[in-house]
């Protein structure tokens, strides 16, 4: 037999491989979360004892591979690991009605629900005490009668992350994305009214209270309570954008 046809010689790795193995291993084990932004090149290769031109091929193929976004400015920021061949279409699936967005809404109402249920479970005491945080910069948000979409953004992030499901994560992550512009819309609307405002505040605190108490059952339970409000202000505030376009080209 003629051995050479059975092995391959092994190649030393470059050192850009090892960079985009470790890089890779981070994003998949959840230390390097969906939108979390990398540190600059020049601190980045100081961390990993690496050249610049070593760095920035590594980083090269890791947005080939659309794990992560490298932005003007040498901004870089880690993607949901979704692929484009499903986020783009995706994207042309939302734009073409508001109906369309509100069955992206129905998917995300269902994993937060399921992500308010595991992080019930499993968040850590750390993450229970971010959450804490970020509810009472909501409640700060009304009194001050600041927007408040960052804070209500990262409270359901941070309940993803607490689900500890990176798959669930970076899901999520991806239906966020989608529905950003929409998202606006709908907190532009909510914002001018302070009783919906109130109305969510009190929402949040009871899947927080939920999470708190360890009680999947109860934050199931909110989580839908609150995301069925939410689904209904999506409604109204997409109908009036519908409704405003359609009079825009009627007096075109």
């Amino acid at each position: 037999m003629n051995n050479n046809f059975i092995f391959t010689p092994i190649k030393p790795k470059r050192i850009s491989d090892e960079i985009v193995n470790q890089l890779k291993s981070l994003i998949f084990n959840g230390k390097l979360k969906p939108g979390e932004k990398i540190p600059p090149e020049r601190e980045l290769a100081k961390s990993l004892n690496v050249s610049r031109v070593s760095l920035r091929e590594a980083l090269n193929t890791l947005q080939g591979m659309g794990l992560i976004e490298i932005q003007q400015g040498n901004r870089t920021f880690v993607r949901p690991i979704t692929t484009r061949s499903i986020h783009d279409p995706l994207v042309s699936f939302c734009k073409e009605s508001p109906q369309n967005f509100l069955q992206i809404f129905e998917i995300r109402k269902y994993l937060d629900i399921g992500s308010v249920s595991l992080a019930s479970e499993r968040a850590t005491a750390k993450q229970v005490n971010r959450l804490e945080i970020i509810v009472n910069q909501m409640d700060d948000d009304l009194r001050n009668t600041r927007l408040g979409a960052k804070s209500d953004l990262d409270f359901h992030l941070e309940i993803a992350n607490a689900a500890q499901n990176q798959a669930y994560n970076h899901l999520i992550t991806t239906i966020y994305d989608l529905l950003q512009e929409e998202m606006r819309i709908a907190w532009g609307d909510i914002f001018n009214n302070p009783e919906s405002r109130k109305a969510l505040l009190e929402q949040h605190k009871n899947i927080f209270n939920a999470i708190k108490n360890r009680d999947p059952q109860k934050g199931a339970k909110a989580a839908r309570e609150h995301l069925e409000y939410a689904e209904e202000k999506w409604r109204i505030a997409l109908l009036k954008k519908t409704n405003n376009l359609s009079q825009v080209v009627k007096n075109g």
